[in-house]
Order: C-alpha cells, then sequence, then structure tokens
C-alpha cells in the first residue's frame, strides 16, 4: 500500500494525492449522510401519516 501511495505522489505530485484521498473520504461522509437523512425522512413521513 505505502509503495502504491509514494508511486502516485512522485508521479501525479502531493497535492493531487491529498486531494483525491480527501475526495473519497468526503464522499463517504457523505453517502453515510444521505442514508441518515432517507431514515430521518421516512420517521417524519410515518408521524404525518
Amino acid at each position: 500500500m505505502e509503495e502504491k501511495i509514494l508511486s502516485a505522489v512522485s508521479t501525479v505530485g502531493f497535492p493531487i494525492v491529498i486531494t483525491f484521498y480527501l475526495l473519497i473520504r468526503f464522499q463517504t461522509t457523505m453517502d453515510k449522510f444521505c442514508d441518515k437523512l432517507d431514515a430521518l425522512i421516512l420517521e417524519i413521513r410515518k408521524e404525518h401519516s
């Protein structure tokens, strides 16, 4: 794993590797947020029905 990271850094540059890492982490967080938001919407609909 470390070899792949070092290879990527030397190929495209440190800022680009960090940007991709942060985007991947952000996407994971957003997926969890959307799942929780969907569950909340279902609960609200149940209460108002």
